[in-house]
Formats: C-alpha cells, sequence, structure tokens
C-alpha cells in the first residue's frame, strides 16, 4: 500500500510539473507573439496566397541562408509603397520602411542578410507569411545603457510576407542590408573590394583645443569641429542624410590612426567585417562619462557570423589606432532626432511625404499581388 501510494504520489507530482511548465511555455509564447505581431483578424486574407514566379538570381541557394523565391519578391520590387530606397552602392542597400496606418502590404522579402536600426514603437499590425515554415533568423540588440532607443536588430534573408497596420502610427525604421557579407573574407580581398582604401590619403589638419568654443548640444558638449566627417574625412564618409538620420562609411587603414574625432548622435552600428585585428582608443576627455555610456550588442542572426549590431550613444572625441593588417570597416546610421513616442503624434509634420501616401491609398487601396 504504501509503495502505491509512493507512486501515485510521484505520478502526480509529475502531472502538475507538467502543467505548469505548458502553462509558462504557452505565456512565454503568448509574450512572442504580442510583441511581434497581433493575432490575424477574422477578415485577414486566407492562404494559399499566389505564388509569384521568374529569375531567381538575387541570393540563390537553400534557406535561411540564401533566398529561394523570384526575383519579383524583393521588397523593393514588390513593395515599394513601404520600402523607400535612400543609399545603394556594390556593398549595400540603406532602406527606409515606413508602413503607413492602414497599408496592407504586398507580399515581399528580402533577399540580403540585414541590420535593422529603431527609434520609435512598433504599432498594432498583422502579419503574413507566404512560408510560414521558413521563419526568419534574427538576434536583437538593446539600447545604450539609461536609453530607449535606438535599439537593432540582425536578421538574414526574410522569406516573403505582408505586413498591415491597423494602428494610428506609422511602422517605421531603418534597414541596411549587405549585398555581400564580408566575413572573414575581408582579411584577404579587402584590396579588390576597396581599391579606395590604398588611394592617397587627403591631408587633414586635425582638430585640437582652441576650437570653436560653443558646445553642439547639451548631450554632446564638443565643438562642431570635432564631427567624425568633418574632424576625419579620411576615415568617416557621409553616403546620406536627411532631417532625421545620418548614414556614415567607416574605414580605418592598416596601421593608420585617425584624427580626433566624436559623433553628435546616438547610433546603429552595422558591421560585416570580420577583420580579426585589434585596436588602440586614445581618448580626447578621459574622464567624460559618454565614455562609458554601456552599448547594446546585438549577435549575429543565428547560424551566421555576421552581420552584427551595436547601439551606442553619442562618443566624446577619441583617436583610433589600427594595430593590424585588415582594415577596420562598418557603418553607423546615426538618429539626429529620436522619434520614440512622439512619432504617434508628430508623423505627419516629421513626414509629410508618408502622410501623403496614406492621403493616397485611402482614395486608391493597392491591388494585392498575392491573391
Amino acid at each position: 500500500m504504501r509503495t502505491n501510494f509512493k507512486r501515485i504520489a510521484a505520478i502526480a507530482a509529475n502531472a502538475i510539473l507538467i502543467v505548469l511548465v505548458a502553462c509558462l511555455f504557452s505565456r512565454v509564447r503568448a509574450q512572442n507573439e504580442t510583441r511581434d505581431f497581433m493575432q490575424l483578424p477574422s477578415n485577414a486574407p486566407k492562404p494559399p496566397y499566389k505564388r509569384l514566379t521568374g529569375p531567381m538570381t538575387l541570393n540563390p541557394g537553400d534557406y535561411p541562408e540564401h533566398w529561394p523565391y523570384a526575383d519579383e519578391y524583393d521588397a523593393l520590387a514588390a513593395a515599394p509603397e513601404v520600402h523607400h530606397l535612400r543609399y545603394m552602392d556594390g556593398h549595400i542597400q540603406f532602406i527606409e520602411v515606413a508602413y503607413f496606418p492602414g497599408v496592407q502590404g504586398q507580399m515581399h522579402g528580402h533577399p540580403f542578410p540585414s541590420v535593422f536600426a529603431v527609434d520609435a514603437p512598433r504599432p498594432k499590425a498583422y502579419n503574413l507569411e507566404l512560408d510560414p515554415q521558413n521563419k526568419v533568423m534574427n538576434s536583437l540588440g538593446p539600447a545604450p545603457a539609461g536609453m530607449q532607443y535606438p535599439t537593432c536588430m540582425t536578421m538574414g534573408p526574410q522569406a516573403p510576407h505582408t505586413e498591415t497596420n491597423v494602428d494610428t502610427f506609422p511602422h517605421h525604421f531603418y534597414r541596411l542590408a549587405f549585398t555581400r557579407v564580408d566575413g572573414k573574407r575581408i582579411q584577404e580581398r579587402w584590396r579588390e573590394w576597396y581599391p579606395h582604401m590604398l588611394d592617397p590619403l587627403l591631408p587633414v589638419r586635425e582638430v585640437s583645443p582652441p576650437v570653436s568654443p560653443s558646445k553642439f548640444s547639451a548631450a554632446w558638449p564638443y565643438s562642431i569641429d570635432y564631427d567624425s566627417y568633418l574632424a576625419a574625412p579620411n576615415n568617416n564618409r557621409l553616403l546620406y542624410e536627411d532631417n532625421h538620420v545620418r548614414l556614415i562609411e567607416v574605414t580605418i587603414r592598416p596601421g593608420e590612426t585617425e584624427p580626433l574625432q566624436g559623433v553628435p548622435y546616438p547610433s546603429v552600428i552595422a558591421n560585416d567585417a570580420i577583420s580579426g585585428t585589434t585596436i588602440e582608443d586614445r581618448q580626447f576627455d578621459p574622464s567624460n562619462l559618454l565614455i562609458e555610456k554601456g552599448a547594446g550588442h546585438g549577435a549575429p542572426p543565428p547560424g551566421f557570423d555576421a552581420p552584427t549590431c551595436t547601439t551606442i550613444g553619442p562618443q566624446a572625441p577619441h583617436s583610433i589606432h589600427n594595430t593590424g593588417v585588415t582594415p577596420i570597416h562598418f557603418y553607423r546610421i546615426e538618429f539626429k532626432r529620436i522619434d520614440a513616442e512622439g512619432l504617434k503624434t508628430h508623423w505627419r509634420e516629421w513626414y509629410p511625404w508618408m502622410a501623403t501616401l496614406e492621403e493616397q491609398y485611402k482614395a486608391h487601396p493597392y491591388s494585392s499581388n498575392f491573391h
């Protein structure tokens, strides 16, 4: 009798444990679903969705490392209403993503690994997937210590999907897509990929006190003369700028020491190169608290070596020396203004072109490409 009682008690305890684990799993899953997208409403389009056919040349191969879909699904071609190309070269595409209120995005995908730069909350939206089994691989990077934004995310190629914004403000962020991921190959091929790194350097007069006494801002109490692309033009190349963001390509050649320079704005650093080099960092003002501002790091997507992302607040003037034989090379997305919660009420003022798109869409909704 005693043995049977122990056995029954053990079975009951195991059953309770299973129930608790199931409840915990359900709660975590629900939290993840809430964090990502709302549950599909009853009037959402139902699968199967129309499948586009045609050449598959952008990043062919097996998912998730590659992108086995027709070129017509590329976001810039399939969903230009919400994907706006701001800069492109042989290595990257800088895309501003803006799902304005009410829009049902076209079915589209992203052939290349990417880094997201985010400075505003996500609205209520739902997502439809062409191939639900092809889940996207991503990793999140938190905001710098003491800040809410910016945040970042790394993502592998993304299978076709659509997003419908059912809220009153846009889903807005930036996506830096790497049409070629340098990875460790930069150690051998940087001369081929970046021949301009071998060009003679422009003469630069290093900024040093005394400089203009005016401070740029309370968040960055230095002269604008120290701004990175002004103070160190050989190392910081301005690729794109508007009233909200700047995109800067950063290069420090083997053995090079950059002039003193700083960054006035919070940033997301997007890095697809594994240079294997080491650095020495010389600080202009070692006591400044900006140096100690904790960065947030985003790992590569699961199964990938690159890209990575880092969030960081304004940086005090400093100088980096590349002690290795491979260039240091990455991109910095700088936020001249952090939208944050202000996007909910100011988006029409800040992005009048987006308000125009919303008005046009209300008058003439797009014909779906997935039914």
